[in-house]
């Protein structure tokens, strides 16, 4: 039997680097029968406050990470009132070569994200344009699309539903024509496992795409006294979950990583998210920081896409990464 023993990336475990995932806002133009936060979703009706929105701003600089990514999805980030703001606060707050930005938005409102990024250009803000084909046609996106004046800052993200295979090539052959030049084809996934439906053809695409994920991962595992070290790709790990299960192991998320919910909790990630224990309306951020323990994995699959590069291990036979015992030292 195999034990991970350690998981994550190279870059994570090497930098000290904070994600965040901001859910400012859960409002939506779309209503997509597939959205998976749909339940999330309805539990906010409001939008992340001002004064929580500074108090995250202002307090990230003092955390001293070497580098900050942020991953503002929704509901759709362009309704979010104070999206001016997210933008001042992070050229006041982050400096440039420490910071990247990603907006998930589902594209039917380019042209108000054309005018908020026009004066960001020299900044590592991007875009993810996920093309719900079911609320808006594929006409009306490549209009969108043909309009935008920045293709160079977006990915375009394709939901490969069964039997759609050569659609979707058509669809990105036409959009290259554009100047877009980044797409991600991912496959949809029901209950940990690939939807039931998929060709052979399909099934060959999801495994060899030039559009998937490159995230590179690893897990060291320890087989017979010996230590074996594996890399893969996120698609590999749709293909088997197995990889990504950490159950029992240490996770540095919520030090190397937040989530931010409309109503201002802050989580660690989303298994966690029931027991927030800070909420920046009120409460400080540097606190929070200041009695963080490393959590512990309770799920037998990692629940947060992104978050599987945060530095996990088994203390029986690892440790922390460096970073993490010249601050918090045992």
């Amino acid at each position: 039997m195999n034990t991970i023993i350690k998981a994550g990336s190279d870059l994570h475990w090497k930098k000290n680097t904070m994600h965040i995932t901001g859910h400012f806002n859960m409002d939506c133009n779309f209503k997509c029968s597939y959205c998976i936060v749909d339940t999330f979703r309805k539990t906010f009706n409001n939008q992340l406050s001002p004064t929580a929105l500074y108090n995250l701003f202002s307090s990230l600089p003092l955390l001293k990470k070497d580098f900050y990514t942020f991953n503002i999805s929704g509901g759709e980030p362009s309704l979010y009132t104070y999206f001016p703001q997210v933008l001042n606060y992070m050229k006041e707050f982050i400096p440039a070569n420490k910071l990247r930005a990603t907006w998930m938005t589902n594209g039917s409102l380019l042209h108000k994200l054309e005018e908020y990024f026009k004066d960001y250009r020299a900044y590592d803000f991007n875009l993810t344009i996920t093309l719900h084909l079911e609320q808006m046609n594929a006409e009306t996106y490549l209009k969108k699309l043909s309009e935008f004046k920045y293709p160079d800052m977006c990915t375009i993200k394709i939901m490969l539903e069964p039997g759609t295979l050569k659609q979707i090539d058509s669809i990105i052959e036409k959009i290259k024509n554009f100047g877009y030049k980044k797409f991600n084809v991912q496959p949809v996934i029901i209950s940990q496992k690939l939807h039931p439906n998929y060709t052979n053809e399909e099934m060959d695409f999801i495994k060899n795409s030039a559009y998937g994920p490159k995230l590179i991962l690893f897990n060291e595992y320890l087989r017979e006294n010996q230590t074996i070290k594996k890399e893969y790709t996120r698609n590999e790990y749709n293909l088997n979950p197995e990889l990504i299960n950490y159950k029992g192991l240490k996770c540095l998320a919520g030090y190397n990583s937040l989530i931010i919910s409309p109503d201002g909790a802050i989580s660690s990630c989303y298994s966690t998210m029931k027991n927030s224990v800070c909420n920046i309306n009120s409460d400080s951020l540097i606190n929070y920081m200041a009695e963080y323990e490393p959590i512990t994995c309770q799920n037998p699959w990692c629940a947060c896409g992104t978050y599987t590069a945060i530095p996990k291990w088994n203390p029986k036979y690892s440790e922390a990464p460096n970073y993490f015992i010249k601050n918090f030292p045992k």
